[in-house]
């Protein structure tokens, strides 16, 4: 999952599998449980189950993260194996998302000669003010497809 926050995914389902543990009889000081379902109860069922295939995922194709996991002499090293894997994912995301710059127009206009793009976007305008976001068509396509319901509600907000 290229969108993901590594430290949650993680941390999100190291709790998922501590409440499953205290479902099936084993104990939980009550302080944890109360964390853990403040934790839990601000996360959709979509967004866990994400989660967990992205920790399955990560446990399978790196093995000494999870060797790392609940060992609190490990902690730092886990927290900076942890920040290389999401500078890594974040700079992935970020050249995928350059090299869309140039195929934007397909996008926008998959059928130049039946539907153009309105308003049209003209090279030569010296003002942006009705580029990206601030553009009809080009707005959604530029949105986060997780804000991409809420930005259609209020596009200009």
């Amino acid at each position: 999952d290229m969108f993901c926050d590594l430290k949650q995914v993680i941390q999100v389902c190291l709790l998922l599998e501590q409440d499953e543990m205290a479902e099936d009889g084993d104990s939980m000081e009550e302080q944890a449980k109360v964390g853990h379902k403040n934790i839990l109860n601000n996360i959709d069922d979509h967004t866990r189950a994400r989660y967990r295939r992205t920790f399955e995922y990560i446990m399978e194709h790196a093995p000494y993260l999870g060797s790392l996991i609940g060992k609190k002499k490990k902690r730092e090293e886990l927290t900076h194996l942890i920040g290389e894997m999401q500078n890594m994912v974040n700079h992935t995301r970020s050249e995928d998302a350059s090299r869309l710059k140039s195929r934007m127009g397909s996008y926008a206009a998959p059928n130049p000669d039946k539907d153009l793009v309105s308003p049209p976007i003209h090279d030569d305008s010296k003002s942006r003010s009705k580029m990206g976001f601030n553009h009809p068509q080009l707005g959604p396509l530029l949105c986060p497809a997780k804000f991409l319901v809420e930005y259609n509600k209020d596009p200009a907000e």
